[in-house]
């Protein structure tokens, strides 16, 4: 399953490739078929915005609320979700989304 550049129309990126393009303050990752710089869209800016809070979130709640000592408690409640967040991230930039051509340039 490959991905469409937005500036070729050919499907060139792989989805490790499309992942690994970054978001829209990214100079992005070239289409192996026209060399134009590719970024991941809008959607995926919000959706990463929304898991990093929600961990952030998370985090700020258990520092607050943990038992002094019960370091596993801080472990799965904080460290937990902000590792899941970046994978989800991630995992969703590999198969969800558009790509735009970049606007940011190196």
């Amino acid at each position: 399953m490959k991905h469409t550049c937005p500036h070729c129309g050919k499907q060139s990126f792989t989805p490790l490739m499309k992942a690994r393009c970054g978001g829209m303050s990214s100079a992005g990752k070239p289409c192996p078929e026209c060399g134009v710089r590719c970024v991941n869209g809008k959607i995926s800016l919000a959706v990463n915005s929304i898991l990093r809070f929600a961990a952030f979130v998370m985090i700020i709640i258990i520092y607050f609320v943990h038992e002094p000592g019960n370091y596993m408690q801080v472990f799965w409640f904080g460290v937990v979700p902000l590792i899941a967040a970046f994978v989800l991230g991630f995992l969703f930039d590999m198969f969800f989304g558009k790509l735009i051509e970049a606007i940011k340039r190196q």
